[in-house]
């Protein structure tokens, strides 16, 4: 009896070891390592914006005189444009001289032209006229309307669309009362005749030394360097005489001679880079004769150049 219990209770003790043991290595064993977190997401920037181009920089303020000089060079290329025909960029053009300068005359001048009907404006009346080897319409304007910015207004009387296109030859209705032809020498009259005091002549006398006087006194301005003075003197007595022809061969020679002298001073301005004088030398050029072909290209080379260096010294 003693010894079963003893069995027993070594039994008991084996088995309840073995269940220790077991529970001791099951408590050994580490657990199962957790699954690595995902690695962080950078944040994405947002792209940058394009940037707003600049706005042009504010066009420079002009001063009245150089809003009148700019003006008046306006009149000038207009001139030009309507020497070709090319009217609606000759308006334009002058649209922007007048805004510039509102008194500008040729600019003003020339738009009236542009905007006139020129049967209703030079009338029905006329006379034809044949075209001579050296005429141009401004020089023909001048002879005729007394003013050789009128050449436009004249053009378009003739139905000619490009003043520049005029042909020795070609027959031109010139508005007005056809002058008196050129009358011839008169023959002597009798002895008896001679007696008699001259009663028509006394006022032809008259207007001859007044001519006469006036070819003087141009030459003596002439005579002094003056040729602008000897010029403005023959036009004006051309107004009085109009088409005398003494009177218009010396204004026409004082003209070429002072469009000679401005053209000197220009290129000599030009050579010393005084781009502005040059140009405005042009420019009287142009007013004295607008289909001066060197003077007009000329003046567009002095024109680049002062754009180039305006551009390289930045205005200085």
């Amino acid at each position: 009896m003693g010894s079963g219990n003893v069995g027993q209770r070594a039994w008991r003790r084996a088995a309840l070891g073995a269940v220790i043991a077991l529970v001791v290595a099951g408590c050994a064993t580490p657990p199962a390592a957790p699954p690595p977190a995902p690695a962080p997401v950078a944040p994405v920037a947002p792209a940058p914006e394009a940037a707003a181009p600049a706005p042009p920089p504010p066009a420079p303020e002009l001063t009245p005189a150089q809003a009148k000089t700019q003006a008046q060079k306006l009149a000038i290329e207009a001139v030009d444009l309507l020497q070709n025909g090319d009217e609606a960029a000759a308006r334009a053009t002058l649209d922007k001289a007048l805004a510039l300068d509102a008194t500008n005359e040729l600019a003003r001048k020339l738009l009236d032209q542009v905007r006139a009907d020129a049967q209703k404006e030079l009338g029905p009346v006329y006379f034809r006229y044949t075209v001579q080897r050296d005429d141009s319409l401004s020089k023909l304007a001048q002879q005729f309307l007394g003013d050789r910015f009128r050449f436009y207004i004249l053009a378009k009387y003739n139905d000619m669309a490009n003043p520049s296109r005029l042909a020795a030859g070609q027959v031109l209705r010139i508005p007005g009362k056809a002058p008196p032809p050129a009358t011839s020498p008169k023959p002597p009259e009798p002895a008896e005749a001679t007696a008699r005091p001259p009663v028509a002549a006394e006022p032809e006398a008259k207007s001859s030394d007044e001519v006469l006087q006036a070819q003087r006194r141009a030459r003596e301005l002439e005579a002094k360097g003056n040729l602008e003075g000897a010029y403005a003197a023959l036009s004006e007595s051309l107004q009085r005489f109009p088409g005398n022809e003494a009177l218009t061969r010396q204004r026409d020679g004082t003209r070429a001679a002072l469009i000679r002298s401005y053209d000197r001073e220009a290129a000599q301005a030009f050579q010393r880079q005084n781009l502005d004088l040059a140009i405005a030398k042009w420019d009287r050029i142009l007013e004295l004769d607008p289909a001066n072909r060197k003077a007009r290209l000329e003046r567009e080379r002095a024109l680049e150049l002062k754009k180039k260096m305006t551009e390289k010294f930045g205005g200085k």
